[in-house]
């Protein structure tokens, strides 16, 4: 969690692989788990890679088996990435991969761009949607709230 940062930029270069152990995965006193990454009132903040930096959420465990995943933990996973009552903030050249619930919540935003920045929720390789890609159930895309939002560039698959 990061709050008021300002001015700043988070470089990721390779992977940011998340802990795949759910059973160790950090919650709050009522068992409810916590996002991957959350940040609320910064400003001025870039998200960026030199080539395309990759928030892996090993969403494949959070999904778990196919059809039976979603019965036994429902709502209760983590997005890859929130953010709240924010502004001016750049995310560029990034992959958000296997995300375990909604992988980009942005919401009360002013002046956001998202640009070559790519999303893949898949169970499988396969270049179509079959009915075990289907089970990734509530991955979504991008999920944006505010204004002066620009988002361009982007390739989803979830």
């Amino acid at each position: 969690m990061a709050f008021n940062l300002i001015n700043i930029t988070i470089q990721i270069e390779g992977t940011l692989s998340f802990l795949p152990d759910i059973d160790q995965w950090p919650r709050t006193k009522d068992r409810k788990v916590l996002q991957c990454i959350y940040m609320k009132n910064i400003s001025n903040v870039t998200f960026t890679s030199t080539g395309k930096g990759t928030l892996n959420g090993n969403g494949n465990t959070w999904w778990g088996f196919p059809g039976i995943g979603y019965l036994i933990r429902e709502e209760n996973r983590p997005k890859l990435l929130e953010i709240e009552n924010s502004r001016n903030i750049l995310v560029e050249n990034l992959l958000f991969k296997n995300s375990p619930y909604w992988t980009f919540w942005v919401h009360n935003v002013s002046h956001l761009e998202v640009r070559f920045t790519d999303i893949d929720n898949r169970r499988t390789n396969a270049d179509k949607h079959d009915i075990i890609d289907m089970t990734a159930f509530n991955t979504d895309g991008f999920d944006v709230t505010g204004e002066y939002v620009w988002i361009h560039d982007c390739n989803i698959w979830n």
